[in-house]
């Protein structure tokens, strides 16, 4: 399958991206904090901190950096919609990272993807 890739890329003019190693992908922790109140619940609100490993090395993180106000935003828009419920079931923090990789992957990043979510911070106000 590599090797038929190549085939298009020589015959069209484009070469295949260079091979990295997902362990060379950095980690982007400079989103800062994310505050949202909870749907139905204007009185509380929450606070998340968050890390992304992204790949392609260089360009994933150029990307995710580029695009901050964008996550932020996508952020905030699923926060707002979690329930009091969803905030205090016991799986809340890996339900929530599973939710945010897949936001970040599917409404954010374009070139780039996200290998891993890390939630580190999580308060309930």
């Amino acid at each position: 399958m590599r090797a038929l890739a190549v085939l298009i890329a020589v015959l069209y003019g484009c070469s295949p991206p260079p091979p990295y190693d997902k362990a060379d992908c950095p980690l982007y922790s400079e989103l800062g904090p994310v505050r949202a109140n909870p749907a139905g619940a204007l009185g509380r609100s929450f606070e998340v901190q968050l890390a992304f490993k992204v790949c392609p090395p260089e360009a994933g993180l150029a990307e995710i950096r580029r695009k901050r106000i964008e996550l932020k935003q996508a952020l905030l828009k699923h926060m707002s919609a979690m329930t009091t419920a969803q905030l205090e079931d016991p799986l809340r923090i890996e339900t929530l990272q599973k939710d945010v990789h897949l936001l970040v992957n599917k409404q954010v990043l374009k070139k780039a993807r996200v290998i891993e979510t890390f939630v580190t911070g999580f308060e309930v106000k």
